[in-house]
């Protein structure tokens, strides 16, 4: 007999192990049913408040309208609603003036929200104050939209409001600047004003999480300041980036309640047209095929966004 036999059963996993690893197995199959049965409330609200409301907007975009009918339409199939909007010069260039001015609001809250961001993620370094600071920051988020809305138009803006008065008291202008009354210059600084939060609120909670020992690391191999951000701060905190441009592009691509406050119905957006065709004309088709057109206007700017950084990759 070989002294160099193997042992009975060698290479084949022992008993505990086998009933570990079917038990494992067994439990993904039912963490997997657990998981869905979790799930579908979540799902259930969605295809209802969410899914439901868009595929009946595509519908209705498809739809004829019908003056004096009761629901403004009638279920006649017809392509001419979305005929009327692409020979529609009015409503496109409202698209590229609330296209523009999502671009510009994004850009600026991005450059005015980083700097907040990265001091109360980076430089506050008592966790209390922190959060004390950061809780600040969200103070305008306590009063409604339309309430921050209004206190920003009426004591600032305007011919007679506290910019202008400051302005001419201070001999800068002799009379008051126009483009701060019912102008689009109030709108777009208006709305960097209220949405400018979902830039800050991603942007801290990444560049919390920025590993503190990689910048030491950079600026111990002779990195400066700015290459230590390039190489290290920027990347990490691209998520957050992205996030917050995502939130600030879609709500204020979209925007109509500032635009009709600050605008003082002077100043139009595509929010506006669709709001008009549905409230004042009652032309529920050429409205929803505008909803339609504006939802196909964000789904491609969010893809341009995304395109910035991998977030299943990078969070």
């Amino acid at each position: 007999m070989s002294s160099s036999s193997a042992p009975e059963g060698a290479g084949a996993p022992a008993p505990a192990e086998a009933a570990l690893g079917k038990a494992e197995s067994s439990g993904r199959r039912g963490g997997g049913w657990l998981t869905a049965l979790w799930a579908a409330p979540g799902f259930l609200w969605l295809g209802l408040y969410l899914i439901a409301p868009l595929v009946f907007i595509v519908l209705v975009s498809f739809w004829t309208y019908e003056q004096g009918a009761r629901s403004g339409f009638v279920t006649d199939w017809t392509i001419a609603n979305y005929r009327e909007l692409f020979s529609d010069s009015v409503y496109w260039d409202n698209m590229l003036t609330s296209f523009t001015t999502s671009v510009i609001a994004v850009t600026a809250c991005l450059i005015l929200g980083f700097p907040v961001a990265y001091f109360l993620a980076l430089k506050v370094r008592n966790l209390k104050y922190q959060i004390a600071l950061f809780v600040l920051a969200l103070a305008p988020f306590w009063t409604s939209f339309l309430t921050r809305s209004i206190a920003w138009t009426y004591p600032l803006m305007g011919r007679e409001g506290a910019l202008n008065q400051v302005l001419t008291k201070l001999g800068i202008v002799d009379e008051p600047v126009a483009a701060l009354g019912f102008s689009q210059l109030s709108v777009t600084a208006a709305m960097i004003q209220l949405y400018i939060l979902f830039m800050v609120t991603p942007l801290f909670f990444m560049l919390a999480q920025v590993d503190r020992s990689a910048i030491e690391a950079a600026r111990d191999l002779g990195a400066n300041g700015f290459r230590t951000f390039k190489e290290v701060i920027l990347p990490q905190s691209m998520p957050g980036v992205v996030i917050g441009s995502i939130f600030i592009f879609v709500l204020t691509m979209g925007e109509y309640g500032t635009v009709r406050v600050i605008g003082g119905n002077k100043i139009s957006s595509v929010g506006t047209i669709v709001q008009s065709k549905v409230e004042i004309g009652l032309q529920y088709p050429q409205g929803a095929a505008s909803a339609v057109l504006l939802v196909v206007a964000l789904i491609a700017g969010v893809f341009v966004i995304t395109r910035f950084s991998n977030l299943r990759e990078d969070v």
